[in-house]
């Protein structure tokens, strides 16, 4: 079976992609933590799709979605702990009382879209397109403290004395497709290499 996955991305805007990138690489400096700065900034409407099916197809099943997208507020409630990941928390709406229903409604019809290309696997720590279900945010550690908990408490008390911040909302315009390659049966963020495929703009 092939060692290619995709990945469907939400693109923030470039300060939310600086602040991310700053802290991603500072934990990595760090404690060595290197599976958030493995990707680039993103929230994931789809990841590790597996497809028995030419790339041009995926593109083509995505494009109309997104062309039908308009822009969406998109809120950043700040860092959040789920489980033992650390994250930005952009999945709620200005209240932060409700999920972001614009939101939730693309990466919904994205999710349909794929399902049927989807082609099962077992990869470490990685769930297929069935089971996945969609919950915003920009991973600034996430992996590693799944396998390495020991760090969880003083990963989050190092973020929370960066000085770095993040705005507090922003205007999705840009969703990417990225190509992926890895031994998926392990610790696969360690080696893994990756291909930004194609971009898609989101217009008024």
């Amino acid at each position: 079976m092939t060692n290619t996955r995709y990945g469907i991305f939400l693109r923030p805007d470039p300060a939310t992609c600086w602040a991310v990138t700053q802290i991603t690489l500072a934990l990595k400096q760090q404690f060595g933590i290197v599976a958030a700065a493995a990707f680039a900034p993103h929230a994931t409407l789809i990841g590790n799709l597996q497809i028995d099916t030419p790339l041009e197809n995926l593109v083509t099943t995505l494009t109309p979605i997104f062309e039908r997208t308009r822009p969406i507020q998109v809120f950043n409630h700040g860092v959040h702990r789920s489980g033992r990941s650390i994250r930005y928390d952009i999945n709620r709406d200005e209240t932060g009382e409700h999920d972001n229903a614009p939101l939730q409604a693309m990466a919904e019809a994205v999710r349909t879209a794929v399902l049927p290309l989807h082609v099962r696997h077992d990869d470490f720590l990685a769930p297929n397109v069935q089971e996945y279900r969609f919950a915003a945010h920009l991973t600034l550690a996430g992996f590693d403290l799944d396998v390495e908990p020991r760090l969880t408490e003083e990963v989050h008390d190092y973020i929370a004395g960066l000085p770095i911040v993040a705005p507090s909302s922003f205007t999705l315009h840009w969703l990417s497709l990225f190509e992926f390659h890895a031994d998926w049966r392990g610790e696969w963020w360690r080696a893994m290499t990756s291909r930004h495929i194609h971009s898609w703009e989101v217009c008024e």
